[in-house]
């Protein structure tokens, strides 16, 4: 065992013994079965003995296996720098980042991304804000077995079900004086998300909701709305309408999650010229963007950028954070954020906005110079959000149908 490695798992005996131990996250795999994307090791206790659980992330299930602590040790030393190159320590002190390449191991130590450790209880069922076993649109949508147990497969769209509720049930209070709650999930697919915000504000907070679920494809309409008449959602109704044709009037909440490129700015818009207390959306692709961004020798960045996953990523920095700031500029106060681990989705950065006052003059033109200084060093044009909100009389700016065909 190399002594880059033989520090790492004595930090990670460490991390268990004190009890800041979080998880660890086995990535970049080189070798062994080709389908097996990742591994997550926890730490639980067996019958009352430490153990470390694998779990072996595949393209189409998950696979659990238990081992006893050192017999799990074992198995991370033969693994770790031959089959996974990335292998990341979670740890409430802070992230350990054991990467390999040609040169052999290195460490890398950032902040800690989790300030809880894992309990190690394995058997005790985590506290959630939904019930599985009662939730009928959980069975019909292929998430939970006639027992109401989850599906293994369907493990990693449940934890993004889970989470995003965890999310409205923080920001629940801007709306909780409605009644009733007008929302709108503007290319809700099969309604994964749409379901839960409804289940969790109408039983869960009490509150009165009306809600519309809208898709452009006519039999995941009519799907959706026979699981809502099944499962006695009366305030929830799934239309078939792409965003700019939708028109709902006033709204008090506006989701979109997975809306490709554009389609995120449409919704957006739709929030915004809505009056929307609330608007939460999770971006996917950044076309509009990326295929204006160019990068001259004098900016500093030069040498990273000449790579096109960086220039793919850095497309979609720029994008939210553009859109981060345009709001700012039309009164919402924002937040952006991974929603969940990258391990459950790639797709997980999310934008939260609450409506607030309009800013005032200087400072919507101190936000806009902030928009054109990002602009102008990477070469945009413009933001497509922003002719949205310029000049909506435009139609040469929509896009129409510019949603990814996704499986939400």
């Amino acid at each position: 065992m190399d002594k880059v490695l033989m520090e790492f798992i004595d930090k990670l005996r460490s991390a268990i013994k004190k009890r800041t131990y979080v998880k660890l996250l086995l990535t970049k795999r080189v070798l062994g079965n080709q389908d097996l994307n990742k591994i997550v090791v926890r730490y639980v206790e067996l019958n009352g003995k430490p153990h470390l659980q694998f779990v072996y992330k595949y393209d189409r299930n998950d696979d659990t296996k238990n081992f006893p602590l050192e017999d799990g040790i074992t198995q991370l030393q033969s693994i770790i720098g031959n089959n996974f190159l990335d292998n990341i320590l979670y740890t409430t002190k802070e992230d350990l980042n054991l990467r390999y390449n040609s040169n052999g191991g290195k460490i890398v130590k950032t902040k800690p991304t989790f300030t809880e450790a894992a309990d190690g209880s394995h058997d005790e069922a985590k506290k959630r804000l939904l019930d599985t076993k009662k939730g009928v649109y959980f069975k019909s949508l292929g998430i939970t077995d006639n027992k109401g147990d989850i599906i293994p497969s369907m493990n990693a769209k449940y934890k993004q079900v889970e989470k995003f509720v965890e999310i409205i049930d923080s920001l629940a209070d801007s709306v909780k004086d409605c009644s009733p709650v007008k929302i709108a999930d503007v290319g809700c697919g099969k309604g994964y998300f749409t379901f839960a915000t409804y289940d969790y504000l109408t039983n869960n907070r009490e509150l009165a909701v009306d809600m519309k679920g809208v898709e452009t494809q006519d039999n995941l309409v009519k799907f959706c709305n026979n699981i809502a008449q099944k499962s006695s959602f009366g305030g929830l109704e799934f239309v078939q309408s792409n965003i700019n044709d939708f028109h709902p009037g006033d709204l008090d909440m506006l989701i979109a999650l997975h809306a490709c490129d554009t389609a995120t700015d449409d919704a957006i818009y739709l929030g915004i010229q809505s009056g929307a207390k609330l608007i939460v959306v999770s971006p996917c692709c950044h076309r509009q963007i990326r295929s204006q961004m160019k990068i001259t020798e004098s900016n500093v960045l030069e040498p990273a950028l000449k790579y096109g996953v960086v220039m793919e990523r850095m497309a979609e920095l720029l994008t939210d954070s553009l859109r981060v700031l345009i709001l700012n500029k039309n009164g919402y106060k924002t937040k952006l954020f991974e929603f969940i681990e990258p391990e459950f989705t790639s797709k997980n950065n999310i934008i939260t906005a609450e409506k607030g006052e309009m800013p005032s003059a200087e400072e919507q033109a101190k936000i806009q110079a902030q928009i054109d200084a990002i602009k102008n060093k990477f070469g945009i044009k413009y933001h497509y959000l922003e002719k949205l909100i310029e000049n909506p009389a435009d139609q040469s700016w929509r896009i129409l149908n510019a949603q990814c065909a996704k499986s939400n």
